[in-house]
């Protein structure tokens, strides 16, 4: 009678070939069952309970079969033969793969269920908070606006980041510093239309009017919640482009999208076009719904924005994408192999600095942004002046350009 049978049962993580040799190499190898007699561990090994003789004589074969077993499988192991997997190997290879291809389904299906529910949650958050405004006193008469005039003005916004906080040397920036400055990029751009009597207006929205969220420094940067960055900024952009209607005829606002607002924080996980500025045409179309002077569109393709004044080919982009230096090429080359369109102009945001380049009679020029030298540029003594940029178009292309710094 055997006393403790435990070590003599077969393991819940065992096979059974793993458990026989176990039993075998236990009693003649490694010698852990050494104390139980052969007759008992026949029973276990084989399934029969045999004598002491015939039992030892059993256990012996059997230890010969599993080294020569043992043997050839490390041969072939040593000379890396993948030829000889069993049939069973292969189901469990397959059954792998398609359990792989599964979880794969299953990840992108969550990802694109939490995409959608975002987006739903998002849409619901922003039309309550439409409905809330006062909608009836955004719209008033025009002060001034020339009924002809051969002059066009072309404004860019970009860059406005609201919600960020900086306090460096040459810096300092906040929500209210950012309100401040768009009503006076508003009182310049107005001064300037009306010096020039331009009966049309393009306003152009290059992205990163939010701070967003994309890594751990950027939320202890922000004053606000992404979400109400991005409600504030759109009213911010909302009400000066209805002050700017007053003094034109007609105002067209093209829309992109930067990176900053990307939904999914990491780069790599995320889509380019999955990005909460979209909103915002949504939400200019809907707070200047009164009024008819203001048409809004959004990019014609992904991050590209193309029109032309005065026939004047012109292309803008947020500039996260488009190098400076290639633009030019880049930009000039599928725009005319897509659309068929001849470019003379190219706006670029994104860098936080004042630039100019001409290239292939394409003149590319990277606009200031609103919100100035932040902590990164500080750290790395990247100065510059925040500043918006407004040009002046005649039939002849660029007449006037100007910077308008608002520090």
């Amino acid at each position: 009678m055997i006393e403790n049978e435990t070590p003599l049962l077969q393991r819940d993580d065992e096979s059974n070939f793993q458990y026989h040799k176990r039993l075998i190499y236990g009693k003649l190898e490694d010698k852990t069952l050494a104390d139980y007699d052969y007759a008992e561990l026949s029973k276990y090994a084989y399934g029969k309970e045999f004598s002491t003789d015939v039992a030892r004589r059993l256990m012996y074969g059997s230890k010969r079969t599993l080294d020569l077993l043992s043997q050839e499988a490390a041969e072939i192991e040593q000379a890396g033969s993948s030829e000889i997997i069993s049939d069973i190997d292969r189901r469990l290879m397959d059954l792998r793969k398609e359990q792989q291809k599964f979880y794969d389904q299953r990840r992108e299906l969550n990802k694109m269920l939490m995409h959608e529910a975002r987006s739903e949650h998002l849409d619901e958050i922003l039309t309550n908070a439409i409905s809330s405004l006062d909608m009836t006193n955004m719209y008033t008469e025009p002060y001034f606006a020339p009924e002809v005039s051969d002059t066009e003005a072309v404004l860019v916004f970009s860059d406005w980041h609201y919600g960020m906080v900086t306090d460096n040397i040459y810096n300092t920036y906040n929500t209210e510093i950012c309100k401040a400055r768009v009503k006076l990029v508003v009182e310049k751009a107005i001064e300037r239309i009306m010096l020039h009597q331009c009966n049309t207006l393009h306003i152009l929205l290059l992205g990163d009017f939010i701070h967003g969220a994309l890594r751990a420094s950027t939320r202890v940067a922000s004053e606000e919640l992404t979400i109400d960055q991005l409600m504030n900024a759109s009213e911010i952009l909302a009400q000066a482009i209805n002050e700017l209607s007053k003094y034109t005829n007609r105002v067209y606002v093209y829309s992109t999208y930067g990176n900053h607002a990307r939904v999914i924080p990491e780069k790599k996980e995320s889509i380019h076009a999955d990005n909460m500025e979209r909103i915002i045409p949504w939400w200019l179309t809907q707070r200047l719904a009164n009024n008819k002077r203001i048409e809004i569109y959004t990019c014609m393709t992904n991050e590209f924005v193309l029109f032309d004044v005065f026939g004047h080919d012109i292309c803008a982009v947020h500039g996260d994408l488009d190098p400076i230096a290639s633009s030019q090429k880049t930009l000039t080359t599928l725009m005319h192999k897509v659309y068929g369109r001849d470019l003379e102009y190219i706006l670029i945001g994104d860098k936080h600095h004042r630039e100019s380049s001409e290239a292939f009679g394409v003149t590319s020029i990277i606009c200031g942004s609103l919100c100035g030298t932040d902590e990164y540029a500080n750290s790395k003594r990247l100065y510059s002046n925040p500043s918006q940029l407004l040009m002046i178009f005649n039939r002849d292309g660029l007449d006037a350009e100007y910077q308008l710094i608002v520090e």
